[in-house]
């Protein structure tokens, strides 16, 4: 199942750059605890993988699949991240009469 990475925040008060400098921050600091749990958690699968008595072919197959996910979920969180910093980017919505259907296509 898909999940939705769209995340609409809305906000009644205006952003400033001193305000937007801080969100950056707690959202850096939201991604980096999220991919480091993510990762914590493969870690856990991997080892208790490797300890099994499993054949080492499936062991092999199971180890590239959790590391794909890995990657995916890792990525993912990002991706979110990304999304709600281009939605709160105070000079991306000076840029665009629409903000709501064209984000910015630059990293924040």
């Amino acid at each position: 199942m898909k999940k939705n990475l769209n995340i609409s925040i809305s906000t009644t008060q205006t952003i400033t750059e001193d305000n937007f400098q801080e969100i950056i921050l707690e959202i850096i600091y939201d991604v980096i605890g999220k991919r480091k749990s993510i990762h914590s958690r493969y870690d856990e699968l991997i080892k208790k993988l490797w300890g099994s008595s499993k054949p080492r072919t499936l062991k092999t197959n199971l180890g590239k699949y959790l590391l794909t996910r890995l990657l995916r979920e890792s990525d993912r969180a990002f991706a979110e991240a990304q999304s709600l910093a281009k939605q709160l980017c105070p000079n991306c919505k000076k840029d665009f009469s629409n903000y709501d259907d064209n984000y910015s296509d630059k990293l924040h």
